[in-house]
């Protein structure tokens, strides 16, 4: 198997917001857009949709400039089609959350997956997010997925301003 991956972890502090509190926000259809937009989605669709006895998946489909070196665009184009759908569970007994991630690219040979997990930490809460990001291109694979790795950092940074800025708005 040519594909070679990355692995990435990134965590968002909401400090003064409980866990009830900040999952409430992730799952809002409303903060759901406004994170994508604000992290340079455009055409954002959004479905949050319970699932099971206390789980949530929410589907995001967005078109996103293609923020990348020259090289890899002739792989992804201008723009990046991406859906990106988060599956929840429900409440543990200590009121943390677990939850699976994946983004699809579309036509680009990229994936990431990983997991969610959402969790009390001193004063506020922590979502801690571990994804894989896979590069399905021999030779400059690990290139590509050095640039989706940047992307992603960038993304979770923005995501938490935007997260804070909600809960303190809200």
């Amino acid at each position: 198997d040519a594909r070679v991956s990355k692995k990435i972890s990134a965590q968002m502090t909401y400090n003064g917001s409980d866990v009830d509190t900040v999952f409430a926000m992730l799952t809002d259809p409303n903060y759901v857009t406004a994170k994508n937009e604000g992290t340079g989605g455009k055409d954002v669709a959004v479905e949050v949709v319970p699932e099971g006895r206390d789980g949530v998946k929410i589907v995001v489909s967005r078109v996103l400039p293609a923020q990348i070196p020259g090289f890899a665009k002739k792989f992804v184009g201008e723009t990046i089609d991406t859906t990106e759908t988060d599956n929840w569970g429900a409440a543990n007994s200590d009121d943390s959350r677990d939850g699976l991630i994946s983004v699809d690219f579309g036509s680009a040979p990229i994936a990431i997956n990983g997991t969610l997990r959402l969790e009390s930490s001193g004063t506020g809460t922590v979502l801690k997010v571990d994804v894989e990001v896979k590069a399905g291109v021999p030779l400059v694979g690990g290139k590509l997925e050095g640039v989706a790795a940047d992307q992603f950092q960038r993304a979770v940074n923005k995501e938490q301003e935007i997260g804070l800025e909600w809960l303190a708005s809200s």
